[in-house]
């Protein structure tokens, strides 16, 4: 039989199906192999974490309403008084109580080099969730009451939400941002989700991937000049740096770096590091960023629970409270008076309250 221009053979037609049936069944196959090695590949779980006993938010409220102790007030004789304010990288959340950075910074600075027996006090006066325009406003109400001889205020990268006055907004980025966290699919897609581990690597590979892209961009939309935010956390550290002014009360601001993103030169907040730079600068605060301590450090030995918690470990505090002590010496803003041989340290007996 003669076949018109254009017309398959039938022979070849079959042949053709043959293939592309041959190539599903294929690629059925090695979708099932790979989905059955994913299976056999133990799951990654986040390692079980012991909270201490005494840990931070596990203490008694004071006076104050913090978790700390209760210091006596007035200040008695030869007492140099720190008040340190910030949010939940300040606070200290699930560390020991002991080895959060302020208390470490007041063990610090009563045990090492204190030649003059003065008696440190660091009260932390920080909570989970606050922002800059908050933890400005609690300074000022408090510094008459404590009579501070040094303020460190903990600064961390999201510190410009106004969750007061612009919940509705910040809510909206975070939704567009993808800020949330991993939300199973739902109707037909939980099938496949439910019964194929390559499905679920797949999904939460891109889902994580949406994440990371996400947080950066969130971020750096809180530090945009038309953020009214930010506007709002300036203002507040102009307001910070006058009181110190006039008060005659030091200030040290400390940067947290972000932890999950790496510390290498890789690192995606560096240009919000230098604008806050300029911004204590042009107001007139001191400040100390740790993102130099930390830099090329392992990030998950920084990090309360590495992928879990970004929230700073026992290790981070006690780096952070060490560059404080090592700063305060170096700049003579302690009793002790200058001392660039900061690095030296010699132990003294524990102060007696």
């Amino acid at each position: 039989m003669r076949l018109c221009r254009g017309q398959m053979n039938p022979r070849s037609f079959k042949s053709v199906l043959l293939k592309l049936a041959a190539l599903c069944i294929g690629v059925a196959l090695s979708l099932v192999v790979i989905d059955f090695a994913i299976r056999l590949i133990p799951e990654k779980k986040s390692p079980r974490v012991k909270l201490p006993l005494f840990r931070t938010s596990g203490m008694p409220f004071n006076s104050l309403r913090y978790q700390d102790f209760e210091y006596p007030q007035p200040k008695g004789l030869n007492v140099f008084r720190i008040i340190t304010v910030g949010d939940s990288f300040t606070e200290g959340g699930y560390t020991s109580f002991e080895n959060s950075y302020p208390k470490k910074l007041e063990y610090y600075l009563n045990h090492f080099g204190n030649n003059k027996g003065t008696n440190y006090q660091v009260i932390n006066m920080s909570r989970g969730g606050r922002s800059t325009i908050q933890e400005v406003g609690l300074i000022k109400h408090h510094a008459g009451e404590l009579k501070p001889d040094l303020v460190i205020l903990g600064y961390c990268l999201n510190d410009p939400e106004d969750w007061v006055q612009g919940s509705v907004y910040l809510q909206k980025l975070r939704e567009k941002c993808c800020y949330h966290q991993f939300i199973k699919p739902e109707g037909w897609e939980s099938f496949f989700y439910n019964h194929s581990a390559l499905v679920r690597l797949v999904t939460q590979r891109i889902f994580n991937s949406r994440v990371k892209a996400g947080h950066i961009k969130y971020f750096h939309k809180l530090y945009r000049d038309s953020y009214p935010g930010w506007q709002e956390a300036k203002a507040s550290l102009r307001e910070l740096a006058d009181l110190s002014r006039t008060s005659h009360i030091p200030v040290r601001v400390v940067i947290f770096p972000l932890f999950p993103y790496g510390l290498g030169e890789n690192y995606p907040f560096s240009d919000i590091h230098e604008k806050l730079h300029s911004v204590f600068e042009e107001a007139g605060l001191r400040y100390i960023d740790l993102f130099p301590v930390f830099k090329d450090m392992d990030h998950t030995s920084l990090e309360y629970i590495p992928y879990k918690d970004p929230h700073p470990s026992e290790f981070a505090d006690r780096i952070a409270a060490e560059t404080l002590w090592q700063d305060l010496m170096r700049e003579g803003l302690t009793p002790e008076g200058k001392k660039p041989d900061a690095d030296v340290i010699s132990p003294k007996a524990p102060p007696k309250w």
